[in-house]
């Protein structure tokens, strides 16, 4: 049985914060865990039905496919739906390339960078 340590504040008086040692049974640590993972779950899924409620995934495919603006009925011509597909398309290339160049950067540092001998 894995024991984790945990301290919590029992009190304060005069300057001085008291605080309690107890120990987390592995146990009541998945318990919180599932707690916090149950919340999430039931957020994101609220949050889907929020969404849906909206129609979100109809007006995305229009927007994506016909260039209707949500919410209005403002339709966006295809070259301008086309200029803005390429500037979204640059940024994701950009910062995925800035990603792998960075990624390389500290290998290269390290075998280019002389050894200096200290005596």
């Amino acid at each position: 049985m894995h024991i984790h340590r945990a301290h919590a504040c029992t009190g304060y008086n005069g300057g001085v914060i008291f605080f309690r040692t107890y120990q987390l049974k592995k146990e009541e640590k998945t318990k919180k865990h599932m707690k916090k993972t149950i919340a999430v779950t039931l957020t994101l899924l609220s949050l889907l039905l929020i969404l849906d409620s909206f129609n979100f995934g109809h007006a995305l495919m229009m927007f994506y496919l016909a260039g209707v603006i949500p919410g209005t009925n403002i339709a966006i011509d295809a070259a301008r739906m086309l200029e803005f597909f390429a500037v979204v398309a640059g940024f994701i290339v950009a910062r995925l390339t800035v990603y792998i160049i960075r990624s390389f950067i500290p290998s290269v540092m390290s075998i280019s960078r002389p050894q200096t001998s200290t005596n």
